[in-house]
């Protein structure tokens, strides 16, 4: 709208309005609406009439066009069926309780011989309409007889039209010719209503009786009257042959005095009726009465589930199973809304974004990287019902486009004004704070917030938020409030607004209330409550206003984006923005990863946490260790019982300083859901690829350590996108992102864990060693390099760790190269002792020798345990005892600085673990359980569940051998008792 307001004239400009413009020029004298008109408008499809395609000045594609032919009262003919059909192939989800309401109205009905009503309500999308195709189905199914009605808007306005619709759907003239309507009301009303009575229904029926002289003398009043008597005396003698069932969809707009009339009839006649009422409804007097009545019962209907609408999702879309960004991508969008579901699937089918394969070829062809979408997403796989499934039947997965970023997908034209509508109830201010949330991602931090209204002073904000909060557009986050489990309830979201907005008129003292209660919960995180408001509020930004913002987001995250302080911070791939610092320019990825306190509250709240270390003192190659550590080290441990003793001794009197396990716990999680992964996405709309990578490969190896494999193949999956496609000639090989070398290798690394957590053994192997390529540490491929390797690692090596260390500022970038290397080769003696070979064998010998010495140059006390724990297994499964116990001896003893540090103690669980083990093999049950134990207090708070498996395994088997060895000592004691 624009215009003066001085002169009180305004003029409309915008698409639309051209759009208009064009229309009544190419279809004069008609009422004319194009496409979105009329899907919104709802109305049947023989209102409309299509309209021939026309070419409009400055409208390239206008759509298709439909002439509006108006809504006349004789449209009662032909309503029969309802708006959703029955699909077989789709089972109604999660409405158990629906349809138990529907059941138990019918024994009611038999029993008390009185009409019973059920009246299902919820929001737009919830499923009402395909729940009535369902009793429908269900209805036919046992005999009964059912008549279907949908109601418009604009049918409320007619009195008496729902039961002149639906009784003549009874009376089957709605489908009949109407040359022959009046016969076929002649015939049905023979025997039931007295043939001078028939001229009652000429009104109600566009028929033309002859007028009978006992009608002639009654008045309006006793017509209506006597013609309600006769649709009584018809329904109950049609009850007594079969049981009747009224179906009406869209309740809401029927008018009062067909709620008098049904209210009426359910005292009298043992029907059934099924209705549906949309939030939010305005209902009449007799509506009100009706819902009393100790016939009718109010059923609410509840969203989906989230497991229910992601088979949903799978029906829709044809396949077995959904990647999960596609999943979080329904999740968050839906809300639990069928519709929404339905809509957003047709609309990725629409855009081409998705791409199928078959499972089956897929599993076959997974020796690449590029195919193992398959395999990855067997671990969040929601099948299809069996009803749907035959032997011979193609099961498809799909995945999403690498190039293809979800949360910059638009909304559909109709979830969109839906969206739309619901911002537009909220103040300038409130929309202002929503569309900037909305930038911000699904999780929003209020200091975040505030750093994007810079000119907004703290009360206002929080005044702000509270009323949307009230409203529940937006809702505080909790630690466990997870997308739901189980169907919920929600109230509609612009009925809350109307309701917030009416008390804050009516009661004067509101505002003032609202400021005293001005206070953060604990969190200080908010999370969306209205589906499809982000996203349709993140649409509304002009495209340069959005990217500036998105750049305030990534500089103000960018000081988080490292390891907690219970990890005593650092980056996720060790000592990463060392390694790549010095081959960025300033404009690079040195932007955004490079670290600086800026006292922000976030920094302190959301981990309490970034304890980041200082370029001066952290990491260097040999440190001077500390006092309380050089008393811990003098005492080595020699034996197992002794370790045991020290481990147990050191939980029981750690003080709060030193002791790990008395810190708070790690959060990591947090972390990685609140910064790294919103970091990826505000570095991908700046157009910060190199960034975007960096931080990709921080996620990916968040989500490893958090043992989440399938989030670290996502991650790793859109960093190979952000390179392009693989050249088949390594000389052609040219990435789209300029990265260095190292974070080639990092990358490979990642891969190669990835691969190996999901069995995929010759690819992992294949990553690890160009892996350690690109780091300048090759690993042979052939029997006499093995042995020429294993030479070298022995005795060349020795003499290289007397060499003095170089400038410590130099060695920041080696420290990332040497963790690297140990965690390749790591993997590479696992993949090699995977396979029973002699060959393998020497691989996996050679690797973990290597393993060994890259840890002792790294002088990580930790990796030089972890090296040895790899060695005595390695050692265990060849049958070397020798080698075996000495290998465990040694990580024993150099165990004893590992209690300074997460990584430390990680590495002491490990340590653990195998000794239970050993001892397990041994015959040492009660040792075994108690290192068990020990290592699985340690792995519970470092929230490690892979190694707790390991451990529990252990734990297991030696607790079951000790009970069946306490049962056959206890069986002779009681034979000689006895």
């Amino acid at each position: 709208m624009v215009g003066a307001v001085a002169r009180h004239e305004y003029t409309v400009i915008g698409p639309k309005v051209s759009l208009v413009a064009r229309m009544i020029t190419a279809y004069p004298g008609l009422v004319s609406c194009d496409e979105v008109t009329y899907l919104r408008s709802m109305l049947p499809a023989y209102n409309f009439k299509k309209l021939p395609e026309k070419m409009m000045k400055n409208i390239s594609n206008p759509g298709k066009m439909y002439e509006y032919l108006g809504h006349r009262r004789c449209i009662m003919f032909g309503k029969r069926h309802l708006a959703r059909e029955r699909n077989k192939n789709h089972l109604l989800l999660d409405r158990e309780k629906e349809l138990e309401a529907f059941q138990m109205a019918q024994q009611r009905c038999l029993h008390q011989k009185k009409g019973q009503a059920v009246l299902y309500e919820g929001g737009k999308g919830y499923g009402k309409s395909q729940l009535l195709a369902e009793i429908n189905f269900l209805a036919q199914k046992e005999g009964y007889r059912v008549l279907p009605l949908k109601l418009k808007e604009a049918d409320s306005t007619q009195c008496f039209y729902a039961v002149q619709t639906l009784m003549a759907i009874f009376f089957e003239i709605d489908t009949c010719p109407a040359y022959n309507r009046q016969e076929c009301l002649r015939k049905q009303l023979q025997g039931m209503v007295q043939e001078p009575l028939h001229c009652l229904f000429n009104d109600l029926f566009f028929v033309k009786f002859p007028l009978s002289f006992e009608v002639s003398h009654m008045d309006d009043l006793a017509r209506q009257k006597k013609v309600k008597a006769c649709f009584f005396q018809v329904l109950q003698k049609a009850v007594r042959e079969t049981p009747l069932i009224f179906l009406i969809d869209e309740a809401q707009y029927m008018d009062a005095a067909s709620w008098e009339f049904w209210g009426t009839l359910l005292s009298s006649v043992p029907i059934i009726m099924v209705m549906t009422l949309t939030l939010p409804f305005t209902l009449c007097g007799w509506a009100q009465h009706f819902l009393q009545s100790p016939q009718a019962i109010l059923v609410p209907i509840s969203k989906l589930a989230a497991t229910s609408l992601l088979r949903m999702a799978c029906w829709e879309l044809g396949v077995v199973s959904i990647p999960q960004e596609l999943q979080i991508y329904l999740l968050h969008r839906c809300f639990g809304n069928p519709l929404y579901c339905e809509v957003l699937c047709q609309d990725l089918l629409s855009k081409d974004i998705l791409l199928f394969r078959d499972l089956q070829k897929e599993e076959e062809e997974n020796s690449k990287w590029e195919s193992l979408s398959a395999t990855a997403m067997k671990s969040t796989m929601y099948s299809i019902s069996p009803a749907t499934f035959e032997e011979d039947q193609e099961l498809y997965v799909c995945t999403v486009k690498d190039d293809v970023n979800l949360d910059t997908v638009l909304l559909p034209p109709l979830l969109k004004e839906i969206a739309v509508n619901q911002l537009d109830q909220l103040s300038p201010e409130e929309q202002l704070l929503v569309k900037c949330a909305a930038v911000i991602g699904h999780s929003i931090h209020v200091d975040l917030l505030q750093h994007l209204l810079p000119g907004w002073d703290e009360n206002k904000l929080l005044q702000v938020l509270r009323a949307l909060v009230d409203m529940h557009v937006l809702r505080w986050f909790t630690q466990s409030q997870e997308l739901p489990a189980e169907p919920i309830l929600e109230p509609s979201s612009i009925e809350i607004i109307k309701q917030t907005k009416e008390k804050e008129k009516s009661d004067p003292g509101f505002p003032l209330r609202l400021q005293k209660e001005l206070s953060l919960p604990q969190t200080e995180l908010l999370e969306f409550g209205v589906p499809l408001l982000r996203e349709a509020a993140w649409e509304l930004w002009p495209k340069a206003q959005q990217i500036a913002l998105h750049l305030e987001c990534a500089c103000f995250l960018q000081d988080l984006a490292c390891r907690c302080g219970s990890c005593h911070g650092g980056d996720f791939v060790s000592f990463h923005r060392f390694a790549i610092c010095p081959t960025k320019s300033s404009s690079g990825t040195s932007r955004f990863c490079s670290y600086k306190d800026t006292g922000s509250v976030l920094t302190q709240v959301i981990t309490e946490k970034l304890q980041l270390p200082s370029p001066q003192d952290s990491f260097q190659f040999q440190t001077k260790p500390s006092r309380s550590q050089e008393v811990f080290t003098s005492e080595h441990c020699r034996t197992e019982e002794e370790f045991l003793d020290q481990v147990n001794r050191k939980l029981a009197q750690g003080s709060p300083e030193k002791d790990v396990l008395t810190t708070k716990p790690c959060h990591c999680e947090e972390i990685l859901k609140l910064v790294l992964s919103p970091l990826t996405q505000h570095c991908l709309i700046i157009g910060e690829t190199t960034c975007a990578f960096y931080y990709l490969l921080e996620a990916a190896a968040a989500s490893l350590d958090l043992s989440d494999n399938y989030m670290a193949f996502f991650y790793l999956r859109k960093a190979s996108s952000l390179l392009g496609q693989h050249s088949a000639f390594s000389f052609l090989k040219k990435h789209k992102v300029k990265i260095c070398q190292f974070e080639e290798a990092a990358f490979c690394s990642l891969r190669s864990e990835v691969c190996f957590n999901m069995g995929q053994i010759t690819l992992a192997k294949k990553l690890a060693r160009q892996a350690l390529r690109l780091l300048k540490r090759n690993f042979p491929c052939t029997w006499f390099g093995v042995l020429f390797q294993t030479f070298l690692e022995k005795y060349w090596h020795s003499w290289s760790l007397n060499q003095p260390p170089n400038n410590p500022s130099e060695n920041k970038k080696k420290l990332a190269i040497l963790q690297q290397q140990v965690h390749c080769l790591s993997l590479l003696w696992q993949l090699y002792n995977l396979e029973a070979t002699a060959s393998s064998r020497r691989f996996a010998c050679l690797a973990t020798l290597m393993q060994k010495n890259s840890a002792e140059e790294f002088a990580n006390e930790a990796q030089v345990v972890s090296a040895y724990v790899a060695l005595s297994q390695f050692s265990q499964n060849m049958g070397d005892r020798e080698k075996w116990l000495h290998c465990e001896q040694m990580a024993i003893q150099k165990s004893s600085l590992c209690w300074f540090s997460r990584e430390g103690l990680l590495a002491t669980a490990q340590l653990m673990q195998a000794l239970a083990y050993t001892k397990l093999c041994l015959g040492h049950l009660d040792f075994s359980i108690k290192l068990g134990f020990q290592a699985h207090e340690i792995c519970r708070h470092l929230k490690k569940p892979a190694l707790e498996n390991l451990v529990l395994s252990v734990l297991f088997r030696s607790a079951f051998l000790k009970k069946k060895v306490m049962m056959s000592l206890a069986w002779p004691a009681s034979i000689l008792l006895a």
